[in-house]
């Protein structure tokens, strides 16, 4: 069911505040059309007719600028350790990745982002609620990337997710490992490196498995209202130009399935889901923010591949999406699309 929802908004909380060896590529010539959407900023969308391998891992997050691509992991040999892999989107849509993918940090369930060239990663610390590090980088001019030498804490709980629009953060995670409420942190990076985190983190929802994004001054965060399959709520909200961030009252049902994922560019909204419990089909499901300042998501979701903890990230026309291949570590899959 398509849902459109006003930001009529209603809690306010202060913060403080030698690269690509050609290993793979894929054109987007063979490709499947999806259905046409009708709400603004809603395109018809063309996948790839294929995923293919970049990688192993697990816990994949990805982003982009630009034609340069960011992806980070969980490794499969190096137990607690965190990888990078880096690729370039072509002229021609292709994609090559690097040669292979390199260590940064430790810790669990990564979430990237990008702002031009500064980079931002979130993670956990260790298993359970503990501390939440973040981690800054910088691309370079020939789309290496150069880490920050240390992470630093900046909170405490699961499962981080990070998005940011030009200086400003917006982090979200669980408090609790179950159903329970979720906080969000906003920052600023600073033009000679770091960040200025707000004093602390607020409550906006409750739920599991948050996920964010931000469109210019709108945040638009999904998660799970449960345990395994069900209900997916979307929560809309605003970042002022003291950078307040005000919420809407309430979350919407868009979807069902679990461990949801979104991104956005300009007015459009591309969310992915797993439909399932363990490896089955991946959906895909588009939305677009009116010019009145409500959001509304087409009335079905459309299955787009298969496997495990889908994540995506859009640059232009491109949309590029990272997911397991099966439960737990082993191949990484990235799969391609254009609007």
């Amino acid at each position: 069911m398509k849902h459109s929802t006003r930001i009529s908004l209603s809690r306010t909380r202060r913060p403080a505040l030698h690269l690509f060896s050609t290993v793979i590529a894929v054109t987007l010539g063979a490709l499947g059309t999806s259905q046409g959407l009708q709400a603004q900023g809603q395109p018809q969308f063309v996948w790839a007719a294929s995923a293919f391998p970049y990688d192993d891992g697990e816990a994949p997050s990805v982003a982009v600028s630009g034609p340069i691509i960011v992806e980070v992991h969980q490794s499969t040999t190096d137990v607690g350790a965190l990888y990078y892999h880096t690729g370039k989107i072509q002229e021609d849509g292709t994609v090559v990745w690097a040669a292979s993918s390199f260590p940064y940090d430790t810790g669990l369930a990564p979430s990237i982002a990008i702002s031009g060239n500064k980079i931002i990663e979130v993670h956990q610390a260790g298993t359970g609620v503990g501390p939440l590090y973040y981690h800054l980088g910088e691309i370079n001019a020939g789309g290496t990337v150069t880490w920050a030498a240390s992470a630093f804490s900046y909170d405490t709980g699961v499962s981080p997710s990070v998005a940011v629009a030009g200086q400003t953060i917006v982090e979200v995670h669980q408090s609790t490992t179950g159903v329970g409420p979720l906080y969000y942190h906003a920052g600023e990076i600073q033009t000679g490196g770091g960040v200025n985190w707000a004093a602390s983190s607020f409550p906006y929802d409750n739920g599991l498995s948050p996920a964010v994004a931000v469109a210019g001054s709108t945040i638009l965060e999904v998660h799970q209202a449960g345990t395994g399959v069900g209900p997916l709520y979307y929560h809309a909200g605003e970042i002022h130009a003291n950078r307040n961030v005000i919420w809407a009252g309430s979350a919407f049902n868009y979807d069902d399935g679990m461990l949801p994922a979104v991104a956005a560019s300009g007015p459009t909204i591309v969310e992915v889901h797993q439909s399932t419990t363990g490896l089955g089909s991946l959906y895909y499901h588009t939305g677009g923010l009116q010019s009145d300042g409500t959001v509304g998501f087409a009335a079905s979701a459309f299955n787009y591949d298969s496997g495990e903890a889908p994540r995506i990230a859009v640059a232009g026309p491109t949309i590029l999406e990272v997911h397991q291949a099966g439960s737990g570590v082993g191949e990484l899959y990235y799969h391609t699309a254009a609007y």
